[in-house]
Formats: C-alpha cells, structure tokens, sequence
C-alpha cells in the first residue's frame, strides 16, 4: 500500500487515506477504507491501472455507492471513486457526460436544453457508470431506452474502447459490464429527443412528486432494494409477508414502500444484511419466490 500511496503522490494522482465509509455509500454506513483514490480523467485511470497489474492490492470502483454497501470491518484495499469524472457537453440531441456525474444531473442538463428521455433517473440515486452497469430505471424509462454509445477503458488491454447500446447487453437491471469486469465506463452518450424545456421539466416534477409521495427519500437507502422478479412485484411480496416496518437494529422495511430498506439512523452494514436475509429467506418460504439483491456487499 505504500508503493502505491508513493505512486500517487508522484503521479498528483487525488487521494485519502482512512476514509470513513458513511460517506462512501448513500445507505451511511459501513466501517473505514484503507485508501480512497479519485482519478480525474482517462489520463490517470490509466496510470492507476498500469501500476495496480503489477500489485496484490484489492480495489472497487464506485461512482455513488447507491447499491454498495461496506462492511462495518471496513475495506482494506483500495476504492476507486469516479466522482471527479463529470465533464459533459450536448450537440444538438446528443448529451455526452462522464460516468461519475449523477443521474440526476445528467436529467438536469437535459432539460435545461431541452431534451427528453432522461426525466425517469431525475430521482434514482446512483452515477451515470453505475446506472448503465445497472441498466437503471424507473417508472417506465431504462438507461437502455437512451444510450447511444459509451467509453470505455479496458484494464486488460490498456485501451479505450467504445461500445454501442447493442454491444452493452442490456436486460432488466443488468449489463454486459456485470461480467465483462476489465470494463470501466469513462463516459456516455445518450440520444435524447428535443423537445419544450418546460414541458421536460414538468414531467420532472410529476415524477419527483410522486417518489416524494411513495418513496422514503427522507431516510437514507439504495433505492429499491431486489430486483422485481418475473411475475410479481418485490414490494408487494415483502408487503404481504407482513414485513413492512420490520427492523433489525437500525435498518428497516420501510413503512412507507416496501421495497425500501432504509437506515432509520444508526443502522449498521450487518444490520442491513440481515435484514435484507431475512426478507430472502421469508417471502421464499412464504410464496416460493427468490428475490434477488440489487445491493452488492463488500467485505
């Protein structure tokens, strides 16, 4: 780990060591990271990963955290933030913008030129990276729907590549990038619709008024918490296994949505776990349905 501190000292590569993990993931908890590492563009994500190839040092990449969780032991490697990638521009109905931007920055942009298609992932909290790892999406709109193209860097080859949305393999709530792991998404292209900035912004507002209506976004959370699986609805399934409010420590079903976990304050990482477990484990047993976690857990 000190190799690599010197080398980005050397590099005036930004870092932090000891980094509280509550500020690393939208749910606010999770124990210390050794090293938190904020390359600022392609430059230096390659000369991060040259000198990674040649060391035994554990790495994750984060845009947000909003579906990462830290263990409360804390991560003893390195996490990779790609916060500072957020450059953007727009070329008529074309919106470029760096994988570390917000999706709700990347739908503000949008309007104010505008342009359609991105009102949906005004409120979902994640990155533009990890919304198109994820393929996020809300009422009725998907990263799918919009995305031309990105950029990508591939650790194994050192090279920029770029991949159209046929190349990404989209499906619900999954990418090619869930298994093509050398992949890093630098930037997106998405090909939106021109249309009446009011008119944009107004279907913005509805949308944000009724997450504010149904959702628990007083609390922090990852959003929804399972992916819907084929035939039913998650929130529903929890709902009717009479699991709404249920609390383990500090973490809870949100009474709200039942698809929400939330830390009502003071949650811990294995208190989210195990809530999370235990929803699994009573809606399989009570209908013979797998949910499956949208969360990914870092030990």
């Amino acid at each position: 780990m000190k190799k690599l501190i010197d080398f980005l000292k050397e590099n005036k590569i930004s870092f932090e060591e000891n980094v509280d993990g509550k500020r690393l993931c939208s749910f606010r908890v999770g124990g210390r990271a050794a090293l938190v590492i904020k390359p600022a563009d392609t430059a230096e994500i390659k000369a991060l990963f040259g000198f990674l190839k040649n060391c035994e040092i554990r790495y994750i990449l984060l845009g947000k955290g909003s579906n990462v969780v830290i263990s409360d032991m804390g991560f003893d490697g390195a996490v990779i933030l790609l916060s500072e990638i957020k450059s953007w521009s727009v070329d008529y109905d074309k919106l470029s913008i760096g994988a570390g931007a917000s999706l709700s920055n990347a739908a503000s942009v949008a309007q104010s030129f505008g342009l359609s298609g991105l009102e949906f992932a005004h409120g979902i909290p994640g990155s533009v990276g990890g919304g198109i790892y994820m393929n996020a999406g809300a009422y009725g709109g998907e990263i799918c729907q919009v995305l031309s193209s990105c950029e990508c860097y591939d650790t194994d080859t050192d090279e920029v590549v770029h991949l159209n949305n046929f190349d990404m393999g989209f499906a619900y709530r999954h990418s090619i990038l869930q298994e093509r792991k050398n992949l890093i998404v630098l930037r997106a292209t998405f090909g939106l619709t021109v249309s009446d900035l009011r008119e944009v912004r107004d279907r913005m507002d509805v949308l944000r008024a009724q997450r504010l209506e149904k959702q628990p976004l007083e609390y922090p959370s990852a959003g929804s918490t399972f992916k819907r699986p084929e035939g039913y609805f998650a929130a529903k399934l929890i709902d009717d296994a009479g699991l709404k409010g249920y609390t383990v420590g500090g973490a809870q079903v949100s009474d709200k949505h039942a698809g929400f976990v939330i830390n009502r304050g003071g949650a811990t990482a294995s208190d989210i776990k195990q809530l999370v477990d235990y929803i699994q484990k009573t809606v399989k047993e009570k209908f013979n349905v797998s949910l499956e976690c949208e969360i990914e857990f870092v030990e």
